[in-house]
């Protein structure tokens, strides 16, 4: 499981990455910020839906449109998970601003690979083996 999750993490970082450098360069381009962002976030967000799928779960058996729609949910639950944790520790005043990032975003990474090792790219079950009396 420790190499999946880092796994999952170089995947999430490669997204980031590009979801940044998109942005950037289409504001640099005139763009207007929001719009730019939207597009990177979508770029970024089948980037990361492919690695996931094709390189963090690769023994997954979910058919890819139900994989695809059940990782949308778990991107958009985990920026939420995120933005709850971090608006929480900003208003306690209990760490510095960027601790209480560095916190909020691995607790939504953990929350967004637990999410999706467990639903969203869940592995086949082995049937249960019926056993006959003889």
């Amino acid at each position: 499981m420790l190499a999946q999750f880092l796994r999952f993490g170089l995947v999430g970082a490669l997204a980031t990455l590009l979801h940044m450098t998109i942005g950037v360069t289409l504001i640099g381009s005139g763009w207007e910020t929001l719009s730019a962002n939207v597009i990177a976030f979508f770029v970024a967000f089948l980037v990361s839906f492919l690695g996931h799928s094709g390189f963090s779960f690769p023994d997954h058996d979910m058919p890819m449109a139900r994989a695809l729609r059940r990782f949308l949910l778990v991107a958009v639950a985990g920026f939420a998970v995120n933005e709850m944790l971090l608006a929480l520790l900003l208003w306690t005043g209990m760490v510095t601003q960027a601790i209480a990032l560095v916190a909020a975003t691995g607790c939504a990474a953990l929350f967004s690979f637990t999410v999706s090792r467990n639903w969203a790219f869940r592995k086949a079950q082995p049937a249960a083996q019926v056993w006959r009396a003889s």
